[in-house]
């Protein structure tokens, strides 16, 4: 993501993540340009940043080229691009679940359990 000179692949990243952080006790809508109107705390950042990384693995998996190589192919068997694949849905899956369970945490230590009956 470095080489995203003008930060607009990052931005659109963070575009992206901030629906999938419903449950953020700050209004995560209300942004000035690049920044947010509330400052978020390191737990905010975290759970977006982590977000991001699923945001940035999606279109690496679903890209057309490997969607070519493994329609195209009967004989579908491990070679260094389906390994390739794997290793980054293996990578998605397990930062999904990383947010997940971050987004889990920051809900019961944020919320009122004094409302629960």
């Amino acid at each position: 993501m470095e080489n995203d000179a003008d930060d607009g692949l990052k931005y659109r990243y963070l575009l992206n993540s901030i629906p999938r952080f419903r449950k953020c006790k700050l209004d995560l809508s209300k942004r000035d340009g690049l920044s947010f109107e509330e400052r978020l705390g390191d737990e905010d950042i975290l759970i977006l940043g982590t977000l991001m990384v699923v945001e940035y693995l999606n279109p690496l998996i679903i890209s057309i080229e490997n969607l070519k190589q493994f329609m195209s192919t009967k004989d579908f068997s491990m070679t260094s691009q389906a390994a390739h694949l794997k290793q980054l849905l293996d990578i998605r899956d397990t930062k999904r679940k990383e947010a997940e369970k971050l987004i889990l945490d920051y809900t019961y230590n944020n919320g009122n359990l004094g409302n629960l009956k």
